[in-house]
């Protein structure tokens, strides 16, 4: 949620982005046997994968909050059992509903510590159009600099471009197994046929107000003694923690029309207010906890 230059990670997703059935599939292993993911040979079966993909699998998994794991093996979350667990009311778990989509989206983009080149490329780099060779040059600066770690790999920072592109860009007339993943569909990178990939800042009309409201809550979850949060950060993230506006690539219009239309659908939730010049968001005196907002999500949607 806050980047912290002594806790990050890179490449850990063995090139592979996520793909569509891994978090539903990976859920419904551990819960059978929390052991799954240590045991290479089962996974491989029971997964239909290889060797590599299991590790790519709990990557994400993990990453996206959905499992935790310690020595006696993987278990599932409050989170993972919300969204794709069977004796849940509602949830989502074949991973189809739009909102569920921009959640986890949401999750990998502000998880610092184990997805720090996504933290990165979502909060921290801004141009509106860029090439492959661009992002590298952009990630490396902030890798030594930002970061002072110099001695971090090329082929490892490549790594994590790579998986970025191939996760959230559809190019055309590419055929290969990477378009083969569900944040495609966000339409948050594009194909540019001039500089390679855009990623602009637009209104976003069809983002699901609950993926929003999920990620404010988490933002005020993070930081419990403060009752407001400046509207800069939560749209631009400067300060170094995650930043649902450009997360979401909301500009600055798309996000306040988003916010007014959260705070007309919960009133009690938030209010906007400017103090000393500063325009705040403060959380309301029935502001819920994220899981609260997800149930509450699926089960009007039953």
């Amino acid at each position: 949620m806050q980047l912290d230059p002594r806790s990050t990670s890179f490449g850990r997703h063995e090139t592979f982005p996520l793909r569509y059935g891994w978090l539903p599939k990976g859920f419904e292993a551990i819960e059978e046997d929390p052991q799954t993911l240590h045991k290479p040979e089962i996974a491989m079966i029971k997964l239909g994968v290889g060797r590599n993909m299991v590790n790519a699998i709990q990557y994400w998994l993990q990453t996206t909050g959905i499992i935790t794991i310690d020595g006696g093996g993987a278990h599932a979350t409050e989170l993972g059992k919300m969204i794709f667990a069977a004796d849940y009311n509602g949830g989502d778990p074949y991973l189809e509903d739009d909102a569920t989509l921009w959640i986890v989206h949401w999750l990998i983009a502000s998880n610092a510590t184990q997805a720090t080149g996504f933290f990165w490329f979502f909060n921290r780099y801004a141009a509106p159009r860029f090439s492959d060779k661009e992002l590298l040059e952009g990630l490396t600066d902030f890798v030594n600099n930002t970061l002072n770690q110099k001695k971090r790999s090329q082929n490892t920072l490549k790594s994590d471009i790579s998986a970025i592109t191939r996760m959230y860009a559809a190019v055309p007339g590419r055929t290969d197994e990477h378009l083969d993943s569900p944040l495609t569909d966000l339409g948050l990178i594009e194909a540019d046929p001039h500089s390679g990939y855009r990623s602009l800042r637009t209104n976003r009309p069809f983002l699901p107000v609950t993926a929003l409201h999920f990620a404010l809550s988490q933002r005020f979850a993070a930081e419990p003694e403060q009752p407001a949060l400046p509207v800069r950060s939560l749209l631009y993230g400067d300060d170094g923690k995650a930043s649902p506006g450009a997360i979401f690539r909301l500009s600055e219009s798309g996000f306040m029309e988003k916010l007014e239309q959260l705070m007309s659908t919960y009133p009690s939730c938030y209010e906007l207010r400017d103090t000393a010049g500063v325009n705040q968001l403060y959380r309301g005196s029935e502001l819920p906890d994220p899981l609260s907002i997800l149930e509450h999500y699926y089960r009007s949607s039953l």
